[in-house]
């Protein structure tokens, strides 16, 4: 399939770009740097998250999206959820409809049930990094309240540890769900799926390590 990736070059981004060439889809990736990639294969489009035209010119012809922005707390005012903005006008004009999106679990679901543990971090997230915070829960409303079929994949804290089985995907209470327990490759795996799987559609789960 054709993919277009925003906010690939991450190391969850990068680990993605790998495994999307190895599995043979035909990727278009937007970066401010492309550089910073270094991955020979996909179609570089260069651009920062203000650039309505260039992100037009990387969706155009595309069958599905990915996206992995979020904040870093390096910027001012709301670039990631005014960029996603463009994302989803660019995707209504050009006719492509899926949406595979990230967050964290600071965007509530209503099948959220109580957590002490994901409850404690969104209240620290709010107070000690309000702007990412805001960043977070804007862009998910972008994608939620657009007309894509579109999957919101809320994210606890990653890591590099190794996987030995897919990852697990509820909502935030499900006995299943760690706060501290999701591989990279995991992701990269589920994200990858979503393109071409419904189940998750206008969903917002969360992930966690199936082990």
């Amino acid at each position: 399939m054709k993919l277009t990736l925003f906010g690939a070059t991450g190391p969850s981004g990068k680990l993605l770009v790998r495994r999307a060439l190895a599995a043979g889809h035909d990727l278009t990736i937007y970066a401010r740097d492309p550089g910073k990639l270094g991955i020979v294969g996909p179609r570089y489009i260069q651009g920062d998250l203000s650039d309505s035209a260039a992100i037009e010119t990387a969706i155009a012809g595309a069958g599905a999206v990915i996206s992995l922005l979020g904040p870093t707390g390096k910027s001012k005012g709301t670039p990631v959820t005014d960029g996603t903005r463009h994302i989803v006008r660019a995707m209504q004009a050009h006719g492509v409809k899926r949406l595979v999106a990230t967050a964290t679990p600071s965007a509530t679901d209503p099948n959220d049930r109580s957590s002490f543990s994901f409850g404690l971090a969104v209240k620290m997230i709010k107070l000690l990094a309000n702007s990412a915070y805001r960043e977070i829960v804007g862009t998910a409303e972008v994608v939620r309240t657009s007309p894509l079929d579109w999957t919101l994949v809320r994210l606890p804290m990653l890591s590099d540890k190794q996987a030995h089985k897919p990852a697990a995907a509820g909502y935030v209470g499900d006995p299943r769900i760690k706060l501290f327990s999701l591989s990279r490759g995991a992701l990269a795996d589920f994200l990858l799926a979503q393109v071409a799987d419904s189940q998750w559609v206008r969903k917002s789960p969360v992930l966690s390590n199936g082990d």
